[in-house]
């Protein structure tokens, strides 16, 4: 891995602007401590699913967390669904405290 972790956190916001040019229903969030020294705090990304889709998914909702280690120690929550080919889908996902 090249860089500083400082770095990885300060490209996410520009990462996810360009990703958004290309899926328009993208919702992503980025929270920092000030506008000045922009502290990553927390941090929301979720995909959209065609209304058609939700018909078919499964009822079933995954919810799962780990605890991501370093610099920043921080929490990575999922949220899953299974589409009618068993495939698993991304709901969203969140970096806590």
């Amino acid at each position: 891995m090249q860089g500083s972790l400082d770095h990885s956190y300060q490209l996410l916001t520009s990462y996810f602007a360009k990703v958004r040019l290309v899926d328009l229903d993208l919702v992503f969030d980025i929270q920092t401590t000030s506008y000045k020294d922009k502290k990553f705090t927390r941090y929301f990304w979720g995909f959209d699913v065609p209304k058609k889709m939700y018909k078919l998914l499964r009822p079933v909702v995954v919810t799962d967390k780990t605890f991501l280690k370093g610099k920043y120690i921080r929490t990575l929550l999922l949220t899953l669904v299974i589409d009618p080919n068993n495939h698993i889908f991304p709901l969203a996902l969140l970096i806590v405290d």
